[in-house]
């Protein structure tokens, strides 16, 4: 349900940009560091959503490879912990039956 909420916001958004890239068909001056030049506006308005999803996009790549080292790393520590309680069981299991009560009983008359 979350993803189908995303998508839906992710197309009103969209449209809304459209809408407001296609509005604004005037000539801009955009200056580079190196160069100045005349672009339509709704270029520019484009050219900065496409950059700023891309800048988003990679953002998020790196969020997820750490996040899969991190469930990789817990996935180990986990094993090891379970590996440690099996083996603690299991000796808890061979010391009972071995075990000598420490009184002795009595005897009875």
């Amino acid at each position: 349900m979350k993803v189908q909420w995303q998508v839906i916001v992710g197309i009103v958004l969209a449209i809304i940009i459209a809408i407001f890239a296609i509005v604004n068909v005037d000539s801009v001056q955009v200056n580079f560091l190196f160069a100045k030049v005349e672009w339509p506006l709704i270029l520019v308005i484009l050219g900065s959503v496409l950059v700023g999803g891309l800048i988003f996009f990679c953002l998020n790549i790196v969020r997820v490879n750490a996040m899969k080292k991190q469930i990789k790393t817990l996935e180990a520590a986990k094993k090891e912990l379970e590996r440690t309680l099996a083996a603690e069981k299991s000796r808890k299991v061979k010391v009972s039956e071995v075990e000598v009560p420490d009184e002795a009983p009595k005897p009875t008359v």
